[in-house]
């Protein structure tokens, strides 16, 4: 933490602001663009599974921000991993290794998941039933004293010593996952009506033909009425 800031009472005062952290606001982020990528490691001379997932990840009617830099893209890049064990999924974001603090670094989301539900997103992404991922996380991010009714929500990374955001971590409180958008047929329009200048224009002739088809089916129906009623005389 830098000299300027200082925590008294879960209370941080840096950069003329006062922040504080409140459990009962969740950071509520939506991914998509989530593909698997399979991979190995090895590890303690064993080899292990090192399959993970990638996506895009952003804020859901709120944003992110960094005390006293410029306010971040809002687009992070995000990775999903697995643990061992069914606890509760984590998240941490944190500045990619060797990012300098600029108005276009990207925020890096992690996301770690217990193995049986890693195993199911996975399953689903692969049978195309996870196109987008929503979930709500309760972290150690501050919000601005005062701002408790703000809208949106604008979440702050503190600062470490040498002015850069250091991590920040939380526990993620609901997941969700849903299929892919189904793609727009091509003749509809956006109000879901047919596109007219795709159809063939109407046969005028067709039409007639149409009408004394009918003219004679109304005719039959007639006739077998009539002769019923002869024979039933």
């Amino acid at each position: 933490m830098s000299d300027s800031a200082s925590i008294v009472d879960g209370r941080m005062t840096t950069a003329g602001s006062t922040f504080v952290q409140d459990a009962g606001k969740s950071l509520a982020l939506i991914a998509d663009g989530l593909v698997v990528v399979a991979g190995r490691e090895w590890r303690d001379g064993a080899q292990h599974d090192a399959t993970r997932i990638e996506g895009h990840a952003r804020p859901d009617g709120m944003s992110l921000a960094r005390i006293g830099q410029p306010e971040p893209a809002q687009d992070l890049s995000l990775t999903i991993r697995s643990f061992p064990g069914e606890s509760a999924p984590l998240l941490r974001l944190s500045l990619p290794a060797g990012a300098q603090g600029d108005l276009d670094d990207r925020l890096a989301a992690e996301l770690f998941l217990p193995q049986p539900l890693f195993a199911g997103l996975r399953q689903d992404i692969a049978e195309g039933r996870a196109g987008s991922l929503s979930f709500a996380t309760t972290t150690n991010l501050w919000l601005r004293e005062g701002a408790g009714d703000e809208e949106p929500p604008v979440f702050h990374l503190a600062p470490e010593a040498d002015g850069r955001p250091r991590q920040a971590h939380g526990r993620v409180q609901s997941i969700s996952w849903r299929p892919p958008e189904p793609a727009a047929d091509p003749h509809y329009g956006a109000a879901g009506q047919p596109d007219q200048e795709a159809e063939e224009p109407e046969d005028p002739v067709a039409e007639q033909l149409r009408r004394i088809n009918w003219s004679l089916k109304q005719v039959l129906i007639i006739l077998v009425f009539l002769m019923l009623i002869i024979a039933l005389k």
